[in-house]
């Protein structure tokens, strides 16, 4: 039987990523697209002008190029499309450069073989997964170190923490919302660990 608490969080979390995929292409498609001609109208510009005044328009060009870089950036750390656009194994390595901007100190590693393509749904699990599972890590953990490894059929995250009793029948909601986006994708999802002796999590993809 689902939690209803875990439903109405999985709910609110597809509310919330339909909203960033809007904000996603409205920022690429509308204000980045802008800013590019508005480049391609100075550059025609110019051939006019005087030295020193192209050397201004220069700077202003550098200057787009700057926002227009930030804005990309931002719309794919937005976008929920990332896994099915450009697979698994990179929408992982973005999270991994996210887990790292955060300056929790804790050091992620990736080891993603080459070619990985998992079907959209359960790679987009795994994803969510995984973005729970190190925010989980660096909240409440105190791991100093973090291991992703993506190969095959298989997705495997450990750390190095406090670890916890998996015996235990009441879990935190990370976790639980972990099994639950498992269940629902028909990702296999084990274990492996106890008090102070860090956590491995593995997940499966069936029919593989």
């Amino acid at each position: 039987m689902e939690s209803p608490v875990v439903d109405r969080l999985l709910n609110l979390l597809s509310e919330t990523e339909a909203e960033q995929g809007k904000v996603a292409r409205m920022l690429h498609d509308d204000a980045g697209q802008v800013l590019s001609a508005i480049g391609l109208h100075l550059e025609v510009l110019r051939g006019g002008l005087t030295a020193e005044q192209s050397e201004q328009i220069v700077e202003i060009q550098q200057l787009l190029e700057t926002v227009i870089a930030r804005i990309r950036a931002v719309s794919r750390s937005l976008h929920v499309n990332l896994v099915e656009r450009a697979g698994l194994g990179f929408a992982l390595e973005q999270l991994a450069c996210q887990g790292r901007e955060r300056g929790s100190g804790m050091m992620i590693q990736l080891h993603i073989a080459q070619g990985e393509r998992w079907p959209n749904e359960p790679a987009h699990a795994a994803y969510r997964i995984v973005g729970e599972l190190l925010d989980n890590a660096m909240r409440h953990s105190a791991a100093q170190r973090i291991e992703i490894r993506l190969q095959g059929s298989t997705l495997e995250v450990r750390d190095d923490g406090r670890g916890f009793d998996a015996e235990k029948k009441t879990t935190g909601l990370g976790l639980l919302l972990c099994r639950h986006l498992a269940k629902r994708s028909r990702l296999g999802l084990a274990i492996q660990t106890k008090t102070g002796q860090g956590t491995i999590i593995k997940l499966t993809l069936h029919g593989s």
